[in-house]
């Protein structure tokens, strides 16, 4: 499997060249920031495309305060910030940026990047996703935004291929689904580390390529011995997002004898609830399946309970002794939530540690972190 992983690693990072390159060919570049962007329609509009999603450095969050609050998440300010620096060599040459408008960081972020010069379409969102229309408005943005796309390319969506493509997807998904299986053995044969890597390499990779991949590495799995401690804790990791790059914390867990069986992500994951029907009105299939078919966003209100309840159901199917909740800094929605899942995971005697990041992972900041989580490790362990 680490062959394999080396592999993909090397394709994904080749993307950026072959985008460069592509670039100079005369090919179209849209660059997108999120789940909610239907990527698989964009390329059938004959659209190369790319996820914006790197984070895990301090030094960009720290690049836009010239320009804005220092309370905004790192993530967001990542965005802009890699850009910045001249670390981002694709949003330079994109025809267009698509942004998932999920709050006000992303909001005032995009404003920035507007600022700098950087087309954007803002797919908006509500928040509000219970009201009668939330759900037609998101829809009505997304085809708002393929027609810019449409626009850009000079090419109209070629329906059959985007078919294709979301059939391919949810293949991609299916695989990432059955390795998530085997991760509820007694001793699992792969951990977050891994998992959320491949999740980051489906993004970028080729999907006939990434279907190969995820195929052989399931197979290689399915039948393999587990890599953790016979006692090791099984952990639960619930937070908006871990970004690409962003690797250190789970790996840390790993690390101090933790095992991270199970976890859920807002952002920067495949969606594998529910594979997007492939026959009708594909803009409608895929606004349905993000909006009405998948767990809300922590900032769809109301929803805390939707998502306290869903994973209640993961901590039964995974057999969980602990949650870790991993929060950006200054993200006040995920915040409160934290509170509500605190109160209630104590009331089913479910231990739980928050920790929040900043994307700081000096040695100075990585020793107290490494303590907390070994002790969080420890404890539970004792309280099997």
């Amino acid at each position: 499997m680490r062959e394999i992983m080396k592999e993909l690693d090397a394709l994904s990072r080749g993307r950026v060249k072959e985008l460069i390159q592509a670039k100079k060919d005369g090919a179209k570049i849209i660059e997108y920031n999120g789940t909610y962007i239907p990527e698989e329609i964009i390329r059938a509009a004959g659209a190369q495309t790319y996820l914006a999603l790197r984070g895990g450095e301090p030094e960009p969050t720290d690049a836009v305060l010239d320009y804005m609050l220092r309370f905004m998440n790192p993530l967001a300010r990542s965005l802009a910030g890699f850009m910045q620096l001249g670390l981002d060599p694709i949003m330079p040459i994109s025809d267009l940026l698509v942004t998932q408008q999920t709050d006000n960081h992303i909001g005032r972020i995009t404003e920035l990047l507007e600022f700098k010069g950087i087309k954007v379409n803002k797919v908006g969102i509500p928040a509000d996703w219970k009201t009668d229309g939330a759900d037609a408005y998101y829809e009505r943005s997304l085809r708002e935004m393929i027609a810019e796309v449409e626009e850009i390319t000079g090419k109209k969506v070629d329906w059959d291929e985007a078919k294709a493509n979301f059939e391919k997807s949810n293949q991609i998904n299916g695989w990432l689904r059955k390795i998530n299986d085997l991760r509820k053995k007694d001793n699992p044969p792969v951990g977050l580390d891994d998992v959320i890597h491949l999740h980051h390499y489906s993004f970028i990779v080729d999907p006939d390529i990434m279907l190969e991949k995820l195929e052989t590495i399931y197979n290689k799995l399915a039948d393999a011995e587990g890599i953790f401690e016979a006692d090791a804790p099984r952990l639960l990791f619930i937070g908006r997002a871990v970004a690409i790059g962003d690797y250190t914390v789970p790996r840390i867990f790993e690390q101090s004898g933790g095992a991270i069986v199970a976890e859920y992500f807002d952002e920067g994951y495949r969606v594998l609830q529910k594979d997007v029907e492939t026959e009708g009105d594909l803009v409608h299939n895929f606004a349905k399946n993000r909006y009405v078919d998948t767990l809300p966003l922590s900032v769809m209100q109301p929803g805390w309970k939707e998502r306290y309840a869903y994973f209640k159901q993961m901590i039964e199917n995974y057999r969980i002794d602990g949650v870790v909740w991993y929060q950006l800094c200054f993200d006040e929605i995920y915040d409160m939530e934290c509170t509500c899942l605190a109160k209630w995971l104590e009331e089913s005697k479910v231990p739980m540690l928050k920790l929040e990041s900043s994307y700081e992972y000096s040695r100075e900041s990585t020793g107290p972190l490494t303590t907390r989580i070994e002790s969080f490790v420890e404890s539970v362990k004792e309280g099997k």
